[in-house]
C-alpha cells in the first residue's frame, strides 16, 4: 500500500484534535524530541500566524445549544442522563456557560466502559458525564474543528465530517486498483494511544495554532484532565518486555541510525 494511502483512526474529542494537529504518541521519539529541542521552531520564535478571540464564540449560548443538540443526536432513547438533562436543558446550558466563564468545573469524573467491536475484541474506554463535559467537548469542536480539519491529509477518515470508515475502505480499494503491485499492507495501532500523549507537548502544539489563553486554559481543564505521559509509557514498556524481544530492538534502533 503506498504511503499516501494512510488511514488514521482516532475516536472521541481528543482523537479529533490530536490527529488534526498531528500529535503522535510518546512512542514517536523523533517527533517528541524534535518539539522539545526546538527542531520545529521555538514556541515564541518564527511563530506562524495564530488564531485568537475564539473563546467568546465557544461560550456563546447559541453555540452551546447547537453543541447540546449534536452531542445527543441518536442517543436520547438509550441514555437516561440525556433525557433527564432535557427536562431542564436551558438551565443546564446556562450553568455550563457560567462554568466556562469562571473556569469553575466539577471533577472530570471518568468512568470505564467496555465496548465489544465487530472483530470480537473487547476494548475498555473512558467516558465522562454528559453534563457538562460532553457538551463542552462539542462546543469546542464546533468552533475550532474547521481550523483543525484543514491540517488533515485527505486520507484521514474517522471522526471527520463527511468521511468515516466506509469512505476509508473505498479509498483503500481505489489505491489497491491503482497500484496492483502492492500485495500487502501494514495495519498498526498505538496501545493506550490517548493516555500516552504527553500533555505538555500537546499544549505546545496547540499554542502554535491558537493564542487565546482562555481557550488554552479550557483545553487543559476539559481535554487534558487525565493521567498520561511517562508513567503510562513505563508501564507499557514493562509489559512489552515480558512479552517479546521487540522492545530491545526498539531501544537500540535509534543509535543504529546514527
Amino acid at each position: 500500500m503506498p504511503a499516501t494511502a494512510k488511514q488514521a483512526v482516532r475516536v472521541g474529542p481528543l482523537g479529533e484534535v490530536s490527529e488534526a494537529l498531528g500529535i503522535e504518541s510518546l512512542q514517536a521519539d523523533s517527533t517528541i524530541e524534535g518539539l522539545k529541542d526546538g527542531q520545529y521552531g521555538e514556541i515564541n520564535e518564527t511563530m506562524p500566524k495564530r488564531i485568537g478571540h475564539i473563546y467568546e464564540q465557544i461560550v456563546d449560548m447559541d453555540n452551546l445549544r447547537a453543541a447540546d443538540k449534536e452531542a445527543q443526536a441518536g442517543k436520547v432513547k438509550k441514555n437516561r442522563h440525556i433525557r433527564r438533562h432535557n427536562l431542564h436543558a436551558e438551565q443546564d446550558l446556562q450553568d455550563i456557560q457560567q462554568m466556562m466563564l469562571t473556569f469553575d468545573f466539577p471533577d472530570p469524573d471518568y468512568e470505564d466502559m467496555e465496548v465489544h467491536n465487530d472483530n470480537g475484541k473487547d476494548r475498555k474506554i473512558a467516558r465522562q458525564k454528559y453534563v457538562p463535559w460532553r457538551i463542552v467537548h462539542h462546543a469546542i469542536m464546533r468552533i475550532v474543528g474547521p481550523t483543525l480539519y484543514k491540517n488533515l491529509i485527505a486520507d484521514t477518515f474517522a471522526c471527520v465530517p463527511g468521511k468515516g470508515i466506509h469512505y476509508g475502505v473505498k479509498r483503500l480499494k481505489m489505491f489497491l486498483r491503482r497500484y496492483p503491485e502492492y500485495k500487502f499492507f501494514w495495519k498498526a495501532d498505538y496501545k493506550k494511544y490517548y493516555q500516552s500523549i504527553p500533555h505538555d507537548v500537546a499544549m505546545q502544539v496547540f499554542r502554535r495554532k491558537f493564542k487565546d489563553e482562555r481557550f488554552l486554559k479550557l483545553m487543559e481543564i476539559a481535554i487534558f484532565n487525565y493521567d498520561s505521559g511517562q508513567v503510562i509509557i513505563d508501564m507499557l514498556e514493562d509489559e512489552q518486555r515480558k512479552r517479546s524481544a521487540w522492545n530491545a530492538h526498539r531501544r537500540v534502533s535509534k543509535p543504529d541510525h546514527w
